[in-house]
């Protein structure tokens, strides 16, 4: 067997990270076409999780099986408003409660696909569970009846999916915010969904490190041909966001590799390497606080990473 992977836990994380809210008590997932056959399922709380699906003459693919099995069910009625083919596939784009514990709601028939580092990962439901109770207000009750479903597929690198008369692509192009993560891209639509990887104005480095990221994102860019993003946790966007996410994580990785090679302790990089003019917010801003947390946090792993620690 192989050995257990490093999984989080919050005290991996410093005291200005501000836990992000998965709670989905009262969420509705609205439909948005973004092609013939390909929707967005957009969460009606900001920052609880969106999903998706196409359909396809042989079935249905569905994107990403959200945190509960009401939210899983909620998923199956937005398909099944739109068509009564059944769901072949369910892909997951990371390990993460989130995006993983609706799993067990969907029918058996319904093959589970995920990439091998997720797959690695998803096996641990124990620990997830405890590492995200936070995220929904300590609440046991959202995470009723759930259970582990094991992958029916694995895959490494690249997997497509014939649906019959549309392709979905499923990418792994490297870790960013997790060791797995997996974007769907459908062709036809020019359409991906990135789950974790682009979340607000600047990625979170949450497993990884700023060269790894800038490295995920630069093979995005030039792999696929995408005209609109659909977000895990925020609305969907343009291509534009690839831009910013490289400038972001360049100048991180430029300032910390400078830190380094000045000497400075990883004190004094977190208190000389601010946040990127472009991507303040007003210290008004209700947002600061989670973004500027988010910024010390990659800059700590990048630190520590390229320190060797």
């Amino acid at each position: 067997m192989n050995p257990k992977p490093k999984m989080l836990e919050w005290s991996d994380f410093p005291a200005d990270f501000v836990k992000w809210k998965l709670d989905p008590t009262g969420c509705r997932l609205s439909t948005e076409k973004l092609g013939e056959n390909v929707y967005a399922l957009i969460s009606s709380i900001p920052g609880v999780d969106n999903a998706g699906f196409v359909v396809g003459r042989k079935g249905v693919l569905v994107i990403d099986a959200h945190i509960s099995i009401a939210m899983a069910k909620q998923i199956q009625e937005r398909v099944r408003e739109v068509t009564d083919k059944p769901i072949r596939y369910l892909v997951n784009t990371n390990y993460h409660a989130d995006h993983t514990f609706g799993n067990c709601a969907f029918p058996a028939e319904t093959l589970v696909i995920q990439q091998r580092e997720t797959a690695a990962r998803t096996l641990y439901f124990e620990h997830e569970r405890e590492f995200m109770l936070p995220t929904v207000g300590n609440d046991p009750g959202i995470f009723e009846g759930v259970t582990y479903r094991a992958p029916d597929i694995v895959f490494d690198d690249r997997l497509v999916i014939d649906l019959g008369d549309e392709a979905v692509e499923l990418h792994w192009f490297g870790p960013a915010n997790t060791p797995g993560d997996t974007i769907v891209y459908v062709p036809s639509a020019k359409a991906a969904w990135t789950g974790n990887v682009t979340v607000g104005s600047f990625g979170l480095c949450l497993e990884s490190d700023a060269p790894a990221y800038l490295q995920m994102i630069s093979r995005l860019v030039q792999m696929l041909e995408i005209e609109k993003l659909v977000s895990g946790h925020a609305p969907v966007s343009g291509r534009e966001v690839l831009g910013k996410y490289l400038l972001y994580f360049s100048e991180v990785t430029h300032e910390v590799k400078k830190a380094l090679s000045t000497g400075w302790s990883l004190e004094d990089t977190l208190k000389r390497t601010r946040l990127p003019e472009g991507f303040r917010l007003p210290a008004s801003d209700p947002r600061t606080v989670f973004a500027e947390g988010r910024h010390s946090y990659n800059v700590r792993r990048t630190y520590l990473s390229l320190a060797g620690k």
